[in-house]
């Protein structure tokens, strides 16, 4: 029976109980055991039963008393619960129990140093009272001492394997200390061990909506609410959780929940209004009815904050951002315009408040540059933006620091730290880092990716220099009135293209930046396991789910219709959930069009670098998203001599791959719409020749587009004019 308890059987434990109870009704053991086990599973009323019948049997026992002490508080009967305390305590004033328990009522009178010292004397009487180090371990959490609350409960889980409160709660301490694999492990733990146990479920949900693991969390998340409807940060984290998964209907209807729970919950009222706009639509949605329900919720929000005037609102900022939107077509400088006003007004109250300092003037000699990012590693806005800065900016004139706000780190952020005068990381969270970067007294500080990161927008939402300019690593503007400036390319930007930015448009020379080939080695890719023949020509169509629009899925048929030879290759991303919709959205639209998807479409895994440049080397031609073009894929493809077939578009986020093509003479592949796009794939899938000819060009003329310093340079005399 003990060993089933200990190891968090308690079903199984109490099943035996019961059997001795029925062979002997005055059975010590088992009676306690009971108390215990009911009083876990909150059931006091029959753990007071069962303690009761062994009083009755041990008068004298005072484990017995305490432990009834303890199921009478449960049960709301305080006095009779003291009564029980005292009669414990009269009989053996060292009982480790009593202890316990006389601990657990200063607490809850938060008397802490009293219970401190109880809880210590009982863990010290009887060392594997696993109740008392997981209360000593809960005190240390409290007052800060990490390290002493992770020995208090790993000495509770010693003593009792399975005890599901202490699983959850180290579970939750490792999580928050970064952790995670050995958290997961034990929150799992606990939630097959008490799968009713809303708080357990709610934290691995947790954990695992931080690990972007959206659909597992989800599932634990909505059992926590099951066992608990009336959690509203459970209901906030499943809005989160579902849209990571792309449920943006769902993560509605969650927040919502949690706003009916507590209406002032500003977070929830806040992913109300981002989750307006879908990562990927389905097969009859268009883009603009989400583009105008975020601009119609936008204003309700900030008519709620007026009215209400909450002091946490600025908790709010960067909890969710519109990333999507950045994939909706369209010009949304004034709704983006809205929403950073609204950023910066949040985060300029909690300035005001805390006392951030203005920023100071020119500090004299070497111009001292500060680079916020979450990405210095190995990710695409570090190679297309953040590594030429680090690279080129000249170090007699720069001093350049780094605050690397993510938690990735590779031999990119090594090679950062030893080339820059000072490379800040681990700062914790957002406030923390808005002192360091104030107190680094940095002359202009750059932020690569706004949109992409919650700690970057809180500090982007901030005056901490006197010159602040944002990159194109998210390609939509900021709307913050923080941003002095957006730093984009020549090649990417259309006339009038300053009408598309509240910053202030710096076109860069050429493509805007100094990209490095990664000089990778194509590796062995397995054409059939792919479901590909090695004969079988194929175009790669390389972009995440929602670079995928309804309004092109036309264009896909026509290129199928076109050369029906070619395969069209698509990928599933993280999480799969969204590239599922794309799928089906795609079948869909080929059935209608009387066409056979599986003939015409695959959808393969994510391959690593060496296999994705096989993938390249083999295809046909790689096809840029519409919509959303791609820089890194097509830069990948133009190092490997693969042919690319551009859309150009209205604004900079559709013209990469165009502005790419066109820096280097290669306007015929670029198009304008369905039929000149099929065009140029079909020509490609069907004449050999100018297929050869497209390659031969890439290979003679593409070295103009790597390690071009010029970029960085015009950047620096940017910085130098605009803080002299």
């Amino acid at each position: 029976m003990a060993g089933h308890f200990r190891g968090g059987r308690l079903a199984e434990s109490l099943a035996l109980a019961q059997s001795a109870l029925e062979a002997d009704a005055e059975n010590v053991e088992a009676l306690l055991l009971t108390g215990r086990i009911c009083l876990e599973l909150g059931r006091p009323s029959e753990a007071i039963a069962a303690l009761t019948r062994l009083t009755t049997a041990v008068p004298d026992d005072a484990t017995a008393h305490a432990v009834l002490c303890a199921a009478l508080r449960a049960a709301g009967r305080k006095k009779e619960s003291v009564a029980a305390l005292q009669r414990a305590l009269t009989l053996d004033p060292g009982c480790a129990e009593a202890l316990l328990q006389s601990a657990l009522g200063s607490l809850s009178a938060r008397r802490i140093d009293d219970a401190m010292q109880m809880l210590s004397a009982a863990a010290g009487k009887l060392p594997a009272l696993a109740e008392a180090h997981f209360h000593l371990g809960n005190l240390h959490r409290e007052q800060g001492r990490m390290a002493a609350a992770q020995q208090a409960y790993r000495s509770a889980l010693a003593s009792r394997p399975g005890y599901v409160d202490a699983l959850n709660n180290l579970g939750v301490l490792l999580k928050d200390l970064g952790q995670s694999v050995e958290a997961r492990q034990l929150l799992s733990r606990a939630v097959t061990l008490r799968p009713g146990m809303a708080q357990a479920q709610a934290s691995l949900g947790a954990l695992l909506l931080d690990e972007r693991d959206f659909n597992a969390a989800i599932v634990h998340l909505k059992a926590s609410l099951q066992a608990d409807p009336r959690q509203g940060d459970t209901q906030y984290w499943l809005g989160n959780a579902c849209m990571g998964a792309g449920d943006a209907e769902g993560a509605v209807r969650a927040y919502q929940g949690a706003i009916r729970l507590n209406g002032n919950d500003v977070k929830a009222r806040w992913g109300v209004v981002m989750a307006q706009v879908p990562p990927v639509l389905g097969m009859d949605g268009r883009q603009q009815q989400g583009v105008d329900a975020f601009a119609r919720e936008l204003a309700r929000l900030k008519a709620w904050l007026r009215a209400q005037h909450p002091s946490n609102a600025y908790s709010a900022v960067g909890a969710q951002q519109p990333y999507y939107l950045a994939y909706a077509e369209g010009d949304h400088r004034d709704v983006m315009c809205e929403y950073g006003s609204l950023c910066v007004n949040l985060m300029s109250a909690w300035a005001r408040q805390v006392g951030v300092p203005k920023p100071v003037t020119a500090s004299g000699g070497r111009c001292k540059v500060g680079i916020v990012s979450s990405h210095v590693h190995n990710h695409s806005v570090w190679h297309a933006v953040v590594r030429g800065w680090v690279e080129h900016l000249d170090p007699s004139k720069f001093e350049l620091h780094v605050f690397h706000t993510g938690h990735a780190e590779d031999e990119q952020t090594q090679w950062v730290a030893k080339r820059v005068a000072k490379l800040h990381r681990s700062a914790g969270e957002w406030p923390a880092w808005a002192k360091l970067i104030s107190d680094s007294r940095v002359d202009a500080l750059l932020y690569p990716e706004i949109g992409m990161d919650a700690t970057t927008v809180r500090l982007a939402s901030l005056r901490l220099a006197r010159l602040q300019l944002a990159g194109w690593g998210h390609p939509l503007t900021t709307g913050l009135p923080t941003m002095d400036g957006y730093l984009s390319a020549e090649a990417f930007e259309p006339a009038g293209a300053q009408a598309h930015y509240g910053e202030t448009l710096h076109a860069l020379p050429g493509l805007g930046c100094c990209y490095r080939a990664f000089g990778t080695r194509a590796g062995p890719v397995d054409l059939k396991a792919l479901g590909l023949s090695q004969a079988e020509p194929f175009f790669l169509c390389a972009g995440t789910p929602f670079k995928y629009s309804p309004a092109h899925d036309a264009l896909w048929v026509e290129i199928a219709r076109r050369a029906p030879t070619c395969k069209l290759l698509f990928f599933r991303g993280s999480p799969d959930t969204l590239s599922a919709r794309l799928e089906g959205r795609l079948a869909q639209f080929f059935t209608r069009a009387g066409l056979d998807f599986d003939t015409s479409v695959r959808f393969l895994s994510w391959q690593n670098q060496a296999s994705f440049f096989a993938l390249l080397a083999r295809c046909t031609a790689l096809l840029d998203s519409p919509g959303f073009s791609g820089f890194n894929t097509v830069m990948q493809a133009i190092e490997c001599g693969t042919p690319v077939v551009a859309w150009e578009g209205p604004a900079m986020r559709s013209r990469f791959a165009s502005g790419i093509l066109r820096q280097i003479g290669l306007d015929e592949w670029v198009a304008q719409d369905i039929d000149s796009y099929a065009a140029c794939a079909e020509r490609l899938c069907r004449d050999p020749v100018a297929s050869a000819r497209y390659r031969e060009h890439l290979l003679a003329r593409r070295a103009s587009l790597f390690d071009d310093p010029h970029p960085v340079h015009a950047l620096g005399r940017i910085l130098l004019e605009r803080t002299a």
